[in-house]
């Protein structure tokens, strides 16, 4: 997004918006400790908030930025937005997380199937059925 003076300067008002992709945005962009499953999850979850939150772009995650409709240009600006988050988010996964996620097509889909298969939020009942589902095997190969 650039301003709309002749100078073509990229604004505040442009960096303020969550659409907004700065030169130096790409995938390692964001690094943090990868996501290994169940007994790190929170903590990554919580370091990867603050970190898409420095870039505006926790919205994407949460939903609260959502594909705007009415305008194409905006649509393809959400989409390369939406790719760019995906693509920090799972640069910093585990590959076989990172294989089990990588066809989703939104961020915000990625974020709620990580919350789903990860959280321990209802307690250690659901924390063991994750775990063992996270460790589920077939032979020696991941059922990821």
């Amino acid at each position: 997004m650039v301003s709309s003076s002749s100078s073509k300067r990229v604004s505040f008002q442009d960096i303020l918006n969550p659409l907004f992709l700065h030169p130096s945005h790409n995938a390692a962009s964001i690094q943090v400790d990868k996501l290994q499953g169940p007994s790190d999850y929170r903590a990554w979850k919580r370091t990867m908030e603050i970190n898409l939150a420095s870039k505006r772009k926790l919205g994407f995650a949460t939903g609260t930025v959502p594909l705007p409709c009415d305008d194409p240009q905006k649509a393809e600006l959400w989409e390369t937005c939406n790719s760019m988050v995906i693509a920090w988010i799972t640069f910093n996964h585990s590959p076989t997380i990172r294989r089990s996620v990588m066809y989703m097509s939104t961020e915000r889909e990625i974020w709620k199937n990580l919350e789903k298969r990860f959280s321990i939020t209802n307690g250690s009942q659901k924390y063991k059925l994750n775990k063992d589902l996270y460790e589920l095997k077939q032979s020696s190969m991941s059922v990821n």
